[in-house]
């Protein structure tokens, strides 16, 4: 197996050959690395100089333990388990901690089979598989010391957005739309499967930074003990009925979380790694204060049968209006606001 020497972050490690830009499949290979998730192993560091305290960190599934050695090298931390089943992966890994000079362990073995030897051992996992995590999500929050963070990637995009709706109810039990608001709504019916099987042990699963990227969602929640804040976290999942441009509570899409998918505490600590800039972080920090959802200059506009003006002016207009309003990660075109959708047509139509 050819091995290339890349450097993300402020640590070397050896990767298969890819091309540049390349996804997991760009290359065949014995071990799993896909380039376009740098961003999503950026926010991973961020987010740990930002929360962790002599933090135990298992990095459930390594493949060239890129993220695990970053963790290990950039951030100050407990210690850093890294596990993958596969020999080939687990040589690699041990190579690229060696390369780095870094403290760290390497185990082969299942997520599975290390979590239930060594339950309550680590304060933050990360699960971060290619497609669905929800068959080692359940353990993860289990298992998870009290109080601590399980990191959760989704790749299953197309599901989560309602492409493949059937398999979206199966999968997590939660009815999608194939709307505009898609992106937010597959990252919010990740996290409400992820709270509803926290509940099962009478745990709560709270997102404290949440986000859609591309080809990914990715989620991070504090799991903490208790019957009660189970209860709490229940009470935020809601049902939504979508029309053609907005939306209300009670019908048939979801349940999904409707409370906040940021923690302003956390986002006031992240600081910029690699593709996570300010601007993004500025972003979340403006969008975390508004409800679900957004609007959208398209939609808007094919509504009213007009081209869409740009998203600046429109924003400006309502804020003239006396309403909040700011962009959304979620779509280039798409805005957060406190005025209901009659509002906003009414403004809209007037620009």
């Amino acid at each position: 197996m050819g091995y290339v020497t890349i450097k993300e972050g402020d640590t070397e490690v050896l990767v298969p050959k890819h091309r540049k830009g390349a996804g997991p499949r760009g290359v065949n290979s014995e071990v799993f690395f896909n380039p376009a998730m740098a961003l999503n192993r950026d926010v991973s560091v961020s987010f740990l100089r930002a929360y962790a305290d002599e933090t135990k960190v298992l990095d459930g599934m390594s493949a060239t333990g890129i993220r695990g050695v970053r963790i290990a090298n950039e951030v100050e931390v407990g210690e850093v388990t890294m596990l993958d089943i596969s020999r080939s992966a687990v040589d690699l890994i041990q190579k690229n901690i060696d390369h780095a000079g870094v403290d760290a362990s390497v185990h082969n073995e299942s997520i599975e089979k290390h979590l239930i030897e060594n339950r309550y051992r680590y304060d933050y996992i990360d699960i971060d598989p290619f497609g669905t995590p929800v068959p080692y999500f359940p353990l993860a929050a289990r298992f998870v010391s009290r109080d601590g963070i399980v990191a959760v990637t989704a790749t299953d995009t197309a599901v989560l957005c309602g492409t493949y709706k059937k398999k979206c109810i199966r999968r997590y039990s939660a009815v999608p739309k194939n709307n505009w608001c898609r992106h937010e709504l597959g990252l919010r019916i990740l996290i409400g499967y992820c709270v509803r099987e926290t509940a099962r042990y009478d745990k709560s699963a709270t997102p404290v930074l949440s986000y859609y990227d591309g080809h990914h969602f990715r989620t991070y929640l504090k799991i903490e003990e208790g019957a009660s804040c189970a209860d709490d976290s229940i009470d935020q999942l809601k049902r939504y009925n979508f029309d053609d441009h907005s939306w209300d509570v009670g019908g048939e899409v979801g349940p999904l979380w409707g409370g906040n998918i940021f923690d302003d505490g956390v986002l006031e600590k992240l600081e910029p790694v690699g593709l996570l800039d300010e601007g993004m972080i500025d972003m979340w920090k403006e969008e975390s204060s508004f409800p679900p959802f957004f609007y959208d200059t398209n939609v808007m506009g094919s509504v009213l049968k007009r081209s869409p003006p740009p998203l600046d002016m429109v924003i400006d207009e309502i804020r003239d209006s006396g309403h909040r309003a700011s962009k959304t990660h979620f779509s280039p075109t798409g805005f957060k606001s406190d005025a209901d959708g009659d509002e906003i047509i009414s403004i809209f139509s007037n620009i």
